[in-house]
């Protein structure tokens, strides 16, 4: 039996990103994820967004190395899911601001944490776009 995890918003992800082959590998990645896999991948995430919220907490800017560093961990781990470039990341980093469903799983973690983590994510493109 495959595990499929609860996604209240898959219809809309299908009619966003459907035709994009960052869905179709995200699709084909989770297919073969066990419960215990994803929620493990889901745990990642927890635990570097918790990382980087202590890092917007000590007051570090953005685009402080150490938070650049754990940004670069939260990149590490999207690719569980599909293989980003720098411009699906920053979009994504965007969204987490745009999108009020987002923020507000952000902003759990800290009050002002999706425009920080926006603003980490769009410093890390910058650096790695700077290094090529």
């Amino acid at each position: 039996m495959t595990f499929t995890p609860p996604n209240p918003y898959a219809d809309e992800a299908k009619q966003r990103w459907g035709h994009t082959d960052a869905y179709k590998q995200s699709q084909e990645r989770v297919s073969k994820m066990t419960k215990e896999q994803f929620e493990a991948v889901g745990a990642q995430a927890d635990a570097v967004t918790k990382q980087i919220a202590a890092a917007a907490e000590a007051g570090k800017a953005p685009s402080d190395p150490e938070v650049l560093a754990l940004v670069a961990k939260h990149y590490t781990w999207l690719r569980s899911f599909y293989e980003p470039n720098l411009e699906m990341y920053r979009a994504l980093a965007s969204m987490y601001v745009d999108d009020p469903r987002f923020a507000a799983n952000y902003e759990k973690y800290r009050p002002g944490m999706a425009v920080y983590l926006r603003d980490a994510m769009h410093a890390y493109c910058d650096a790695e776009e700077a290094k090529s």
